[in-house]
């Protein structure tokens, strides 16, 4: 399996295909003349079914369904794990383990002080992209006594200067520390998908699909800032390759990244924005991006996500060069599978996080449909990019 390093991901998308991108004549001519280049498995309208997509019929699918996603209702991720791997890649603390029906999962912790925001927001995002039609891994929250987290006997972990040494009770009461709420640990369980991984995809290969350029909306409506590579995991099956789009701890308020919630910027700027930074510096600091700074989050547990928004200039953390090519004919076939989401399915999806207050989850289901209904304006009532 292939895994180029983050930074050179994010070197690659921010600096150097940029300047790739400038010597694409045929491509640049046509977006300067309004014909873009059309996505390629766009057939009247609609995609065909492809690795990342399959047509499910939004209009049928009960709240149940919507709530369960991928998941198997009848077998929900059952203590008690066994610990088989410390989790050693990104910043959420988490590791591997087995239930106790065998089934593998990987479990990941709230950054400590804000319980259930990560957690809820890798639940809700998940089952919402899987209404539209995309493949993700089955999310679900278990609460977990900490009698019930044993940890294998040949698990080790492997410090960074220091020799391997196996992992010990005491590795993990550090790691639970802090994170315990009435005696009991909070995770999302990630069952770990069957089949041989094949790695993450590209989004620059997969730019003329519909599906991936038109992602982007759905990431605006959830504010899943995190849309590089890493995120996503092309998996064969046996029969077929399939794509799967993984890890959203840094969807709706929270913040993987940050251990914590968003920032007021988050959607509104990249991390490192060549255009945002060269405005300001043109303008002598009279250019300001639109993201209110003084935006402060809900609380812990939800994090910040509000009404306001901009789907036409939202951006992720990080420039995608799939959701840079998105046209109009993209955007109307997904804001057409958002608009025909409803307001119990989105109930339904939140419900899936298992917030402790109600009014969190009312909040959530509020701000989500407030997004939604934004963004069928902007692009369903006429107001895109192009007609401003």
């Amino acid at each position: 399996m292939h895994k180029p390093p983050i930074w050179w991901h994010l070197v690659d998308v921010t600096i150097v295909s940029p300047i790739e991108q400038t010597f694409h004549l045929v491509r640049v001519g046509r977006k300067l003349f309004g014909v873009p280049v059309r996505a390629l498995n766009l057939q009247e309208g609609q995609p065909r079914r492809s690795a990342f997509f399959t047509d499910r019929p939004i209009e049928t699918l009960s709240p149940e369904e919507v709530r369960w996603g991928p998941a198997d209702a009848a077998k929900p991720p059952t203590p008690p794990f066994t610990i088989t791997k410390p989790k050693g890649e990104g910043k959420t603390a988490g590791f591997f383990a087995e239930d106790a029906q065998g089934t593998r999962y990987l479990l990941k912790l709230d950054p400590v002080g804000a319980p259930e925001l990560l957690t809820g927001a890798e639940v809700v995002a998940s089952k919402l992209l899987y209404a539209l039609g995309y493949h993700v891994p089955s999310y679900e929250i278990v609460r977990v006594d900490p009698v019930e987290l044993r940890i294998g006997s040949w698990v080790v972990v492997r410090p960074v200067g220091h020799p391997v040494r196996p992992f010990t009770s005491e590795d993990l009461e550090a790691l639970l520390h802090g994170r315990l709420q009435d005696g009991m640990l909070r995770v999302v369980a990630s069952r770990i998908i069957d089949g041989e991984i094949l790695g993450p995809a590209s989004f620059k290969r997969f730019r003329d699909c519909a599906e991936m350029r038109a992602l982007r909306l759905a990431y605006a409506w959830l504010n899943n800032i995190d849309a590089k590579d890493h995120n996503t995991l092309l998996v064969w099956d046996g029969a077929e390759t399939v794509g799967y789009l993984i890890d959203f701890g840094t969807s709706l308020g929270a913040d993987a990244g940050r251990g914590g919630p968003k920032g007021p910027c988050a959607g509104w700027t990249h991390v490192v924005d060549l255009a945002t930074f060269s405005m300001e510096v043109v303008t002598l600091g009279l250019h300001q991006s639109r993201c209110n700074r003084r935006e402060l989050p809900v609380n812990p547990q939800v994090g910040l996500i509000s009404e306001r928004m901009d789907s036409v200039r939202w951006k992720p953390y990080a420039p995608n060069l799939a959701f840079q090519e998105m046209n109009d004919e993209d955007a109307r076939w997904i804001v057409g599978r958002l608009s025909r989401l409803s307001r119990v399915q989105l109930e339904a999806a939140v419900s899936a996080g298992q917030y402790s207050d109600p009014a969190d989850a009312a909040y959530l289901v509020e701000v989500l449909e407030a997004r939604r209904q934004a963004i069928i304006r902007q692009y369903l009532d006429g107001e895109t990019e192009e007609g401003r």
